[in-house]
C-alpha cells in the first residue's frame, strides 16, 4: 500500500517596498521626504535638516522616488553651476 503524499508547503515572500525617506545629497541625512499635492497639482521635495527644497509639476505616473530623482538631478545641476 502506498502512502500518502506530503502537501508542499507554500513559501510566501514578501513585495519589496519603494523606500518613502531618502538620503538628503547636501547633508547626508536620511531626512528627505516627498509631499505630493494633487489639488494643486505640485509635489515637494524637502530635507527636514537643512531645509533644502524643490517643487515639481504633479504626474500622476510618477511615484515619490521618481521624484527624489529629479531633485538629485537639479541639486547637482545648481552644484555644477556653483563649480
Amino acid at each position: 500500500m502506498g502512502r500518502r503524499r506530503r502537501r508542499r508547503k507554500i513559501r510566501l515572500r514578501p513585495k519589496r517596498k519603494l523606500p518613502e525617506i531618502f538620503q538628503c545629497p547636501i547633508c547626508g541625512m536620511t531626512t528627505v521626504s516627498v509631499a505630493i499635492n494633487k489639488k494643486e497639482g505640485i509635489a515637494v521635495v524637502k530635507c527636514a535638516k537643512c531645509n533644502a527644497s524643490k517643487t515639481f509639476p504633479y504626474n500622476p505616473y510618477y511615484h515619490p522616488v521618481d521624484y527624489y530623482s529629479k531633485f538629485l538631478d537639479a541639486i547637482e545641476a545648481e552644484m555644477g553651476e556653483a563649480a
